[in-house]
């Protein structure tokens, strides 16, 4: 089946961060990402929210706003800001905001994510996103990209192409795939992201222009993810 152009997803970016210089390569495995792509994701009292963490300080996302937060005194497990703080215990952590106290506990990835990462080698995949409703579903597993398009819940165009090497800069990692059939250009952006009709908050943003298709979606750096203070 031939797909048409599609714009999947409402991509939100909550943090940009401007350097100067030329474009650097990552001292650390391409397909993995920085240590500004941590991040952990909770379940609040029934609400998913999104702690990122960037040095002294933390963004903390629900289903509709942002905040930062910076480090407390209390050996770093406690974040405020004006009306807000974020208490990390573990696996569990409380956030108040205004005078409402919630209760949060670790959120455990959907259960198309949890069979994915079941279903891949040993440590081998690095990188997942989705777009909105699910129509396509994205997997850079160790140096193979895999692509998938969906219709009705099935499949019905699936592509594994070499990765190659990636290029960072500006918190984005790029991939150049061509192949004598195929061109694609992925790119994983780390920042805030927010998909259509989806109230969860992801960390990290995708736009891959595939031939004559762009497809935009949401997606987690899955060896960054759990991080605790």
């Amino acid at each position: 089946m031939k797909f048409k152009r599609l714009v999947c997803a409402t991509i939100t970016t909550a943090v940009v961060t401007l350097i100067s210089g030329c474009q650097q390569t990552p001292t650390m495995d391409p397909t993995r990402a920085s240590e500004r792509a941590a991040f952990s994701e909770w379940n609040c009292d029934g609400e998913p929210v999104l702690a990122q963490f960037y040095g002294a300080r933390v963004v903390i996302s629900d289903s509709s706003s942002s905040h930062w937060l910076d480090r407390g005194t209390q050996v770093g497990k406690v974040f405020r800001a004006e009306n807000h703080s974020f208490r990390f215990r573990g696996d569990t952590a409380t956030w108040t905001r205004l005078e409402q106290t919630r209760h949060c506990t670790e959120r455990a990835l959907p259960g198309d994510w949890q069979q994915a990462i079941s279903e891949a080698p040993r440590n081998q995949l690095h990188y997942m996103a989705q777009g909105a409703n699910e129509q396509w579903q994205f997997k850079l597993q160790g140096n193979r990209v895999l692509i998938e398009l969906q219709e009705a819940g099935e499949a019905v165009e699936r592509r594994n192409l070499p990765a190659g090497e990636a290029d960072y800069y500006l918190d984005m990692w790029t991939y150049n795939v061509q192949t004598r059939e195929e061109r694609m250009r992925v790119q994983i952006t780390d920042g805030l992201c927010r998909r259509a009709g989806d109230p969860t908050p992801y960390p990290s943003s995708i736009q891959i222009n595939w031939n004559d298709q762009v497809l935009q979606g949401c997606g987690r750096w899955l060896a960054k993810s759990g991080h605790r203070p």
